[in-house]
């Protein structure tokens, strides 16, 4: 075993089967050396442990979006930051507040939801932290599943637990015209663009908003003031159809627009230089002594999902988690049932908004059974203020979910779910299970600086 170096100096290469090769030393410094094989404490590492810790910190730059051409632009993610705090395009509110209900206002009441509204701005992960409902989070309507915290989303590679989008930008279109989250439309979100913020909209995108989008302009009818496409070929054409192929067009840009706008703001909300992030540079005192026996448990039984900097695959595993809990739907097929929507989806990576159509993000994608439950890996990064757990909250605490694992996960039952191979019962200990709590608990970053989580849509 060796000791974990003042700095690290681990060269690790990928072999051909994606285990990452044994770890190197470059003239060690003095204090790396065997230890007593029959004192090891818990700073002590395997080659092959220390390999692994190599790629798990620090966490590297936000990878490139090329599919935004605003992706990185500055007054994109300024504009961004005051569509997300902005109430005033969401529709009206099916589920009001009772007084117990964590209601955003009274039924029928508009203007009262945000992309913040579910993001509370002041949690660390931007994820959903009111207590009430909880379970699911509650928008317009209960929506199905708990809000994902927004920090450090821009490491992932798919968006929302069921990977229903394949980029940033495209998942606030479809929380602005969802019924059960903003209930707004396209045109709503145009007007209040020219309504609200024309001068930053025309400053950042290269086409400026169509002036006929004014009310009063003489030609004000072309943009009527509500509307977006049938959802199903059934449905009657509205006010979206009337318009000219033209102008449905330009009011189709405005509205990706929006969201690459938003997507540049959450490409800003990075936490790094979490006290695991330390004690990998070196500072043995950065986490404690039970954190470091967590640590070599992590290294030993979580590490197949939980990889790389991120501290999650960007994959989707079935874990059968039981449907359970308030508002919880009795089923959620995950991947299953949200592939279809992304590759019907005008918006995905491979369609004609995407600024790079070439990135093959969707080559050879299908729904298929074997998707079935199938949510995505969460990043650890952060976990510990991020309760509550799992793709609709049913486990309440970090010791829950330790707990849940370590029965080798849920039972699928008749659902049709084929539990993920890698899920085994881990017989931990009480003990060693608290052990792995406390390492979790290591890996909250520093907060995103409070400028870029501050309501500057007024």
């Amino acid at each position: 075993m060796r000791k974990l170096p003042s700095l690290v100096l681990v060269v690790v290469a990928a072999c051909g089967d994606g285990t990452p090769a044994p770890a190197t030393d470059a003239s060690p410094p003095p204090d790396v050396r065997e230890p007593d094989a029959a004192s090891p404490t818990e700073d002590d590492f395997t080659a092959e442990e220390l390999a692994i810790l190599a790629t798990l910190s620090p966490l590297p730059a936000v990878p490139a979006d090329p599919t935004n051409a605003f992706a990185d632009d500055p007054k994109a993610a300024a504009l961004g930051q005051m569509l997300f705090f902005d109430k005033s395009y969401s529709g009206a509110l099916i589920v009001g507040d009772d007084g117990t209900n964590g209601g955003l206002g009274m039924v029928g009441e508009t203007g009262k939801v945000a992309c913040a509204s579910c993001h509370s701005a002041g949690s660390a992960n931007l994820d959903d932290q009111r207590t009430i409902p909880n379970h699911v989070s509650l928008g317009t309507n209960y929506t199905p599943r708990n809000a994902h915290g927004l920090v450090n989303s821009a490491f992932y590679r798919w968006g929302n637990w069921g990977g229903r989008f394949d980029s940033q930008w495209a998942l606030p279109l479809a929380v602005a015209e969802n019924a059960n989250l903003m209930r707004s439309t396209r045109l709503d979100i145009a007007h209040m663009l020219f309504r609200k913020y024309r001068a930053q909209y025309d400053a950042t995108f290269p086409v400026p908003l169509d002036p006929a989008l004014d009310p009063n302009a003489a030609d004000a009818s072309r943009f009527p003031p509500s509307g977006k496409p049938k959802a199903l070929a059934t449905d009657p054409d509205g006010a979206f159809e009337a318009m000219t192929v033209e102008d449905r067009a330009i009011a189709n840009r405005i509205f990706v627009n929006y969201g690459k706008a938003i997507a540049a703001y959450t490409r800003t909300l990075v936490s790094r230089d979490a006290a695991f992030d330390r004690y990998v540079a070196g500072d043995r005192t950065a986490i404690s002594t039970s954190a470091k026996r967590g640590l070599h448990l992590f290294l030993a039984h979580c590490t197949g999902c939980h990889t790389g900097p991120n501290l999650a695959d960007d994959e989707f595993h079935a874990l059968a988690v039981p449907q359970r809990g308030d508002h919880v739907p009795a089923t959620d097929l995950g991947r299953f049932q949200d592939v279809p929507g992304l590759l019907a989806s005008p918006f995905n990576t491979a369609g004609a908004f995407s600024d790079d159509t070439t990135t093959g993000k969707l080559d050879g994608l299908v729904q298929a059974d074997a998707q079935k439950g199938q949510f995505r890996t969460k990043s650890l990064r952060g976990v510990a203020q991020s309760a509550p757990y799992m793709h609709a909250g049913q486990l309440a605490t970090l010791a829950d979910v330790v707990a849940f694992y370590n029965a080798g996960g849920g039972d699928p039952g008749t659902t049709g779910i084929v539990k993920d191979p890698k899920l085994a019962p881990l017989g931990l200990t009480a003990e060693q299970q608290a052990d792995l709590v406390a390492f979790l608990q290591t890996l909250t970053g520093e907060p995103v600086p409070a400028m870029r989580v501050t309501d500057t849509s007024k």
